[in-house]
């Protein structure tokens, strides 16, 4: 009985890391360029709310979301949002890069591998952790109103279809940027993975009944 449970227990393992390794990757792009702010110095972007129409189904496994040819004289105003179809609002952007110009791609992935943008210093493109030091950060209509999340983990699970939308705020005067795209990039977890997944928790749940 007890080597029974330890190979249910180990398919569940093999599941779990298969729903992340052999995950189907959905992306989806918005072309600019977008001014960041719209107008003057200091408000929403051009553009607001960026959208992304996502057609395809399954449930989140993981999410990234790219700010592609970003640039700004002043990193810390750049306060970036996204929410999902469901409502679910994650601050993954607000008050980081300090007084430094940003100046390329920058990929945004929760992953315990990943740093952060450091809060008041220059980071150069590539791929970071959620990164919000700001407290109390709001967006204007029709933006959701806060608290925000501040991970983007909080869309695991959730249904991936209909329309995420990212809302990118210069929330301090004095300075200009603008972005050339945004690249929402979703993983859904293998049909298969779900399976055997499946079949290890109804197995385990057997093997518990018939303990009883």
């Amino acid at each position: 009985m007890m080597k029974r449970a330890t190979l249910w227990l180990s398919s569940i393992a093999v599941a779990a890391l298969m729903a992340g390794a052999n995950a189907q990757i959905y992306t989806y792009t918005a072309t600019g360029p977008f001014n960041i702010p719209g107008a003057g110095t200091s408000g929403p972007a051009s553009v607001y709310p960026i959208t992304f129409n996502v057609s395809d189904s399954g449930n989140v496994a993981w999410v990234a979301i790219t700010l592609g040819g970003l640039s700004h004289t002043w990193f810390d105003d750049i306060d970036a949002l996204l929410v999902s179809p469901a409502g679910t609002a994650v601050l993954f952007l607000s008050d980081a890069g300090g007084s430094s110009d940003p100046n390329g791609d920058y990929t945004f992935r929760d992953d315990i591998s990943l740093s952060a943008i450091p809060d008041l210093s220059y980071a150069a493109p590539g791929t970071y952790n959620t990164s919000s030091y700001g407290t109390g950060d709001t967006f204007p209509a029709p933006a959701p109103a806060g608290p925000y999340g501040g991970s983007l983990t909080l869309f695991l699970g959730e249904n991936i279809t209909g329309t995420w939308s990212l809302y990118i705020y210069d929330d301090a005067g004095g300075d200009l940027g603008s972005m050339q795209f945004a690249t929402l990039t979703i993983a859904v977890p293998e049909p298969a993975s779900m399976v055997v997944l499946g079949a290890g928790l109804a197995g385990l749940l057997g093997l518990r009944r018939r303990k009883k």
